[in-house]
């Protein structure tokens, strides 16, 4: 299989516009410790009213991100029914293959079944490299049990949606400023600041809890007594 190759000035050109809107501060927090607003954010899927979007952007060669994803694994059912997780491979390449990969298996429904083995096939047992080529990170989604190897090849071979899906990520990425990975980006609109896999997460929940608040409709003032 050949890498989708794209143009960086096609790219570039996806950037913000002169003019973005800055989004409302959150109750509670502060700018520049829990979180950073993203100027003109927006989600990176479509979400249906009410739901809040959590992206988190990762690299599967990023040893981090394979410490921080069992973490968030685990952090996941503790969150609202209002929340939507999703992830979100690094566009610091235009061809990267992992995140072909990526998408060709979130297409084939596969993402629950091979998220983690990827990262330990990477960062544990060597069974791909980091400069990894799309013909091997195929051959490694195709030999894991339970992916549907029809659909998996067929969404690679979509070279104009895994465009799109690339496009798509490569925009998100850069008008969210994403500065590395493992980042947590909330509503499309905030980008979650952090020490430690814990203190990026437990920030998350309270950028969270914070939009939530905001969200929720203001008490109807109480009626004066009549004189």
């Amino acid at each position: 299989m050949r890498a989708l190759r794209f143009f960086l000035p096609l790219l570039l050109a996806l950037a913000l516009p002169a003019h973005a809107q800055q989004p409302a501060a959150l109750p509670g927090l502060t700018e520049g410790d829990q979180y950073t607003a993203i100027e003109g954010g927006k989600p990176f899927l479509p979400q249906p009213p009410g739901k809040i979007e959590v992206v988190e952007v990762f690299a599967y060669w990023c040893p981090h991100c394979a410490h921080m994803q069992p973490k968030l694994e685990a952090w996941k059912p503790t969150l609202p029914k209002s929340v939507a997780v999703s992830y979100m491979p690094a566009a610091f390449s235009p061809d990267d293959p992992f995140m072909l990969g990526y998408f060709a298996a979130d297409v084939a429904k596969a993402v629950p079944l091979t998220h983690a083995r990827m990262f330990a096939a990477i960062n544990e047992t060597g069974e791909l490299a980091k400069n990894s080529t799309l013909d091997q990170v195929a051959a490694f989604y195709l030999h894991q049990p339970g992916v549907d190897a029809k659909a998996f090849k067929a969404a690679l071979a979509d070279q104009a949606s895994m465009g799109r899906k690339m496009l798509a990520a490569r925009e998100f990425q850069i008008r969210s400023k994403i500065p590395g990975t493992p980042s947590m980006i909330v509503d499309g609109r905030y980008l979650v600041l952090g020490n430690s896999y814990d203190s990026l997460l437990a920030n998350t929940r309270k950028v969270i809890d914070a939009i939530a608040s905001s969200r929720k409709p203001a008490g109807k003032a109480p009626t004066k007594p009549r004189s």
